[in-house]
């Protein structure tokens, strides 16, 4: 029997495809938060396998190597976590502080627009247009503030979700040689290098996303900070980590967060003077422009190899499921979609959807040319003559074999 799989054909196609994904979005309706919190622990064991697998090549026990990998993961998000906390905490409660006196700039910046629009007979009214802001903000500012209830249920809820992932991803790692095995029984040979090519996919996304995101968070710290030490936007030296830890976090939002990352200081910017708010946006359009034209190239990369429309897909999908958090994993689990894919086309040998064209007119061949005349030879052409034999000394140094040539061992 041979172990060829018969194509499916495509009207199967047409009607299987729209099938999972109604599944897909029924599960994802029903029991969402259970599917959510399996996506994480997946993408976190997948992370972190490779991790686990160089220290078994040093012949570390599995048990104690995922131990390692968990305690250095923990102590790292920890670690960052103490570090940016303090500074970030300390000048995001300065800007909450100086917050009046920045609405009695843009309020005397307003009322100078007032009277330049007054003088030339537009009638606008800024000033109520910049009180009903004003009093927007506050309005989500103190109703913030009063579901105090509301925030202490849900961090509860997001600690007992962390632990709940934690443990799953444990299992995971701790289990992955079982879990490898029973994916070769299930799925034959194509399933290990399913879970290989998915796990270097994810890990290859995320070092080079954390890697883009730090690089761009300190490079718009350092700006704002040159940016306040000279005088042009006199806050970026003073709150240049908390703005610099903001940038960061929004990099793992792709396409829309870098603009989400220049929202806080460019609105900072414009409670001091419009001057200063486009000095900003200078700063931002020129760090973003690096950042598209020789960060992602040279770090990212083909790390996902999907369309960007799938991308941009896959995040609207995320943030209707699941919020921001279904944001930061809509490109993890865009890759696991597209490994899956490949997998399940090359498993089922899905036919490709061919466009069957008209065959061309037939073209006449052309009579063959004519041979051309034999030509005469030269009158006074000599005969060629032998090359001499060479002598005994120069037989001596012609090498017998190639002493350079690679053999198949050096490959």
């Amino acid at each position: 029997m041979s172990g060829r799989t018969a194509p499916m054909p495509p009207w199967a196609q047409f009607f299987l495809i729209p099938a999972v994904l109604l599944v897909l979005w029924i599960l994802g309706q029903t029991v969402g938060h259970v599917i959510l919190i399996f996506l994480v622990s997946v993408v976190v064991a997948l992370t972190l396998n490779p991790l686990v697998r160089i220290l078994r090549r040093a012949h570390v026990p599995r048990g104690l190597a995922v131990l390692i990998v968990y305690i250095s993961f923990v102590a790292a998000i920890a670690g960052g976590v103490f570090v940016l906390i303090g500074p970030v905490q300390s000048q995001v409660q300065d800007i909450r502080d100086n917050l009046p006196s920045y609405t009695d700039q843009a309020q005397r910046r307003v009322l100078d627009v007032q009277n330049w629009l007054d003088d030339h007979g537009i009638h606008v009214d800024a000033q109520k247009k910049l009180d009903s802001a004003i009093k927007g903000i506050r309005d989500k500012a103190s109703q913030a503030a009063g579901n105090v209830v509301t925030y202490s249920l849900d961090v509860l809820s997001f600690i007992v979700t962390a632990i709940i992932i934690i443990v799953c991803s444990i299992y995971m790692l701790l289990d992955a040689p079982r879990i490898h095995r029973f994916a070769q029984r299930l799925g034959g040979q194509g399933a290990g290098t399913y879970l290989r090519r998915t796990e270097r996919g994810l890990s290859e996304y995320v070092k080079a996303q954390l890697l883009v995101s730090l690089i761009i968070g300190v490079t718009a710290g350092v700006v704002l900070w040159i940016y306040g030490v000279t005088g042009l936007f006199t806050p970026g030296a003073t709150y240049a980590v908390a703005f610099a830890a903001w940038v960061f976090l929004m990099e793992f939002v792709p396409y829309i967060g870098p603009v989400l990352g220049a929202i806080p200081p460019v609105l900072l910017a414009l409670f001091i003077s419009p001057i200063t708010a486009i000095w900003v946006v200078i700063a931002f359009v020129a760090i973003h422009q690096l950042e598209g034209h020789v960060v992602v190239p040279q770090i990212m990369g083909e790390a996902v190899g999907v369309h960007p429309l799938v991308v941009i897909f896959g995040l609207l999908i995320g943030e209707q499921l699941y919020g921001l958090v279904g944001i930061l994993l809509a490109i993890p689990t865009v890759v696991i979609v597209k490994e899956s894919v490949v997998y399940f086309s090359e498993r089922l040998g899905v036919a490709r959807w061919e466009r069957v064209e008209r065959a061309p007119p037939p073209v006449e061949p052309e009579p063959p040319p004519a041979p051309p005349a034999a030509e005469a030879p030269a009158p006074h052409a000599e005969p060629p003559q032998p090359e001499p034999a060479p002598s005994a000394s120069e037989r001596r140094e012609v090498p017998t074999r190639m002493m350079d040539a690679p053999t198949s061992s050096d490959y």
